[in-house]
């Protein structure tokens, strides 16, 4: 009995040993950490997103324009916008049958008078632009109410032609001042249109006077002054039309020219 226990005994502590032994081989044979179990790189800064874009200011001062390239075979006939409507209705005739753009500056006033002007205009693919409320003298303006007659005029256009236009021209002189580029850009235009060459219709001279002003000045790019409400106007364009396509000059809207 006493020599049966021993050997019993001594079964159970080999049984035992193996047991430990395959515990500690399953241990050291277990396959090396995945990359993904390694401990986490050190965090890569976040990309740096750019701040807010700040939105470019509006110009405080429009530029003024004389003319347009002078490397292309295109002029615009401009017209002040005022006078009796069937006399502008006449001349747009013309230029239409001519096959020819122009650009109407529109007088404020003329149009409160006149709205249906604003949509004949536009239905023969001129350009419409803004020409003052009620052209003052804008060199003799203080700066409120050189503001007032530009964004007057804005205002009406809008409710008239559903847009102020692109393009503004000062009344009462050719050329521009600081004040009058600064009412201009308040109102959203960029741009003063001038002009490098007057037909001097406004002073109803014969026709021939007013043709010969316009073909003898005229060059590739030439922004053309010229008026609605004169009946010389109607006269002369004819032969300046006529003249121009002499030359191979190609009147055009200032949108086009100036694009």
């Amino acid at each position: 009995m006493e020599r049966r226990t021993v050997l019993k005994s001594a079964l159970l502590a080999i049984g035992t040993g193996a047991a430990a032994g395959c515990s500690t081989n399953h241990q050291s044979s277990a396959p090396p950490p995945s990359p993904s179990s390694k401990a986490a790189s050190p965090t890569t800064p976040a990309a740096t997103s750019p701040g807010p874009v700040a939105k470019p200011k509006p110009p405080t001062e429009a530029v003024e324009i004389g003319h347009g390239p002078r490397t292309v075979q295109q002029v615009a006939l401009t017209f002040h916008g005022n006078g009796d409507p069937a006399l502008a209705t006449k001349l747009l005739d013309l230029v239409e049958h001519a096959g020819a753009k122009a650009s109407v500056l529109a007088v404020g006033t003329w149009l409160v008078a006149h709205p249906e002007m604003a949509g004949r205009v536009l239905q023969g693919g001129h350009d419409l632009g803004n020409h003052t409320m009620h052209h003052k003298p804008m060199r003799r303006l203080g700066a409120a109410e050189a503001r007032r007659e530009v964004h007057d005029c804005a205002a009406v256009l809008r409710r008239t032609a559903r847009s102020p236009g692109r393009w503004f021209r000062a009344s009462g002189t050719q050329q521009t001042t600081p004040l009058i580029r600064s009412a201009a850009a308040a109102s959203g235009y960029a741009t003063c249109v001038s002009y490098d060459v007057d037909g001097l219709d406004w002073q109803d001279p014969p026709a021939a006077t007013v043709v010969k002003a316009v073909l003898d000045g005229i060059r590739p790019g030439s922004i053309v002054s010229l008026h609605l409400g004169h009946p010389v106007t109607i006269a002369a364009l004819p032969e300046i039309l006529s003249g121009l396509h002499t030359k191979r000059l190609a009147p055009v809207t200032l949108s086009e020219l100036l694009q």
